[in-house]
């Protein structure tokens, strides 16, 4: 009589149990394991590695365009709002409206800011050149504009180009237009201490020299080469080297892909900081976009983000396109008005050239 009492006790115990691990319906509760959400395979944002950067102008940072960056871009370059001629309007004026709409948006949105650029020959303001300084109070009034500048961001902005397209493709010194050259026996030093200057009022920000047909000019590039080593040499701060990649769909692979390798072993960080692949490559009036064309320009993206993804991972920094969508490229008018050379068409659509960025991503 007892083992029996004891056996019912278990029984109903038991049914107890799996009573209390049902549901409503009476279907047992059954705990699904979380599932990890993976990275999309469709978004060059959410794919890369490194920073996927658009050069965009603050007057645009509305509708389609500010939807199509916030999803597919997580860094952004002012087109014009940081560069010194639309921040420095007189000694004691700065006009921040532009590059602080900017900067506020990024934050908004959780994208990175790449501050373009301090020091650029072609963007001195007319009161500063006109002004006819001695290089010793040149420099105190750019130390000035620096610190201003880079400590207002400091924190927001995450790295610089400090010094912009010094350098000839041959490799010589600017001179043409370059108020440095006239007013500096050394101007290689002078922008080293520009670099000092930047490093003093943000040391958490990255620093860059960026130039135009750096993996084309061998000559260009060997200068770069001898101005890292000098920097070293003498102290002067610089985490990265960027290229503009203003190229065509025709320009030789094997030469970009060189040069792109040639740039690494340096050792600094590598930017494609402005980076749109022309396809009407003849200025042809009659030209049309045809699916062939479009397949050509798909490929020749895909190629050079395969170039940039064979560098070793810890120098990649960013690729940067320079616009967001064919809608306003500074294309249409440099070079043809027949140029589609971004990864959005006109009404902000993914491009087959976006799919071809999109397969050179590892």
């Amino acid at each position: 009589m007892k083992n029996n009492i004891i056996r019912i006790s278990l029984a109903l115990l038991l049914t107890a149990g799996m009573l209390a691990c049902a549901d409503s319906d009476g279907d047992p509760i059954v705990e699904e394991p979380e599932e990890t959400a993976e990275p999309s395979l469709d978004n060059i944002r959410l794919k890369a590695k490194f920073g996927i950067g658009a050069a965009v102008t603050n007057s645009e940072l509305n509708g389609q365009y500010a939807n199509t960056l916030r999803t597919h871009f997580s860094q952004i370059t002012g087109e014009y709002e940081m560069k010194m001629a639309h921040i420095w309007k007189g000694e004691n004026n700065y006009d921040w409206t532009a590059a602080d709409g900017m900067v506020n948006f990024a934050a908004t949105n959780n994208m990175d800011v790449h501050g373009h650029t301090l020091v650029w020959y072609n963007s001195f303001p007319n009161w500063f050149r006109n002004a006819n300084y001695d290089s010793a109070t040149f420099e105190t009034k750019i130390k000035t504009y620096i610190e201003t500048v880079v400590g207002r961001y400091k924190g927001k902005v995450i790295s610089w180009d400090v010094a912009n397209e010094i350098f000839n493709d041959d490799g010589t010194l600017r001179r043409d237009g370059c108020p440095v050259f006239r007013t500096f026996n050394d101007p290689i030093a002078f922008y080293g201490r520009c670099f000092e200057y930047a490093q003093a009022a943000d040391p958490d920000a990255k620093l860059f020299y960026n130039d135009y047909n750096v993996v084309l000019a061998a000559g260009k590039r060997g200068a770069m080469r001898q101005m890292v080593n000098r920097f070293r040499a003498d102290g002067y701060p610089i985490d990265g080297l960027g290229d503009q990649f203003h190229y065509m769909a025709s320009t030789n692979r094997t030469t970009i892909r060189n040069g792109l390798t040639d740039l690494a072993s340096t050792g600094l960080q590598i930017h494609m900081s402005e980076l749109d692949i022309r396809i009407n490559v003849n200025k042809d009036d009659n030209f049309v976009y045809l699916p062939s064309e479009q397949a050509k320009h798909a490929e020749a993206y895909k190629d050079f983000v395969t170039f940039f993804e064979a560098i070793p991972q810890s120098q990649k920094f960013a690729i940067t396109t320079w616009g967001v969508s064919d809608k306003r490229t500074w294309l249409t008018s440099w070079w043809h008005p027949k140029e589609y050379p971004l990864l959005f068409d006109e009404n902000f659509q993914k491009k087959k050239t976006y799919e071809g960025f999109l397969e050179g991503l590892q």
